[in-house]
């Protein structure tokens, strides 16, 4: 199965989670392939928002288990990083002498 046709047919019918317009004439690239799992990256024409979807195809339905797969995938995305918390990331960077790993731990309170 040509997964990545499969879902260009049907990207139009979901939303990019950023700039809410259709996904129709979305980039779609194959990062992997295991068996019945796929991990496609998808990108909006629009706003360039870059986004990973897990599918996994089921022995019986392919078609169904795909879509469905898609949309939970789109629906779940996280609302897009604000500029804020670029800055606050800047600012602990620039403080940071040694490894991130110690960033990780300073967060933490550990």
């Amino acid at each position: 199965m040509d997964i990545l046709a499969f879902l260009r047919e049907r990207a139009g019918a979901f939303r990019c989670p950023m700039c809410r317009r259709s996904l129709a004439d979305c980039r779609l690239r194959q990062l992997d392939h295991d068996g019945s799992r796929y991990t496609v990256e998808v990108t909006c024409s629009h706003c360039e928002l870059a986004f990973l979807v897990a599918l996994e195809l089921a022995a019986g339905d392919e078609a169904e288990t795909v879509e469905s797969g898609a949309e939970a995938e789109v629906e779940e995305v996280a609302e897009p990083i604000s500029s804020d918390e670029l800055l606050e990331v800047h600012r602990a960077l620039d403080r940071l002498s040694g490894p991130l790993t110690a960033l990780i731990r300073d967060r933490d309170g550990g």
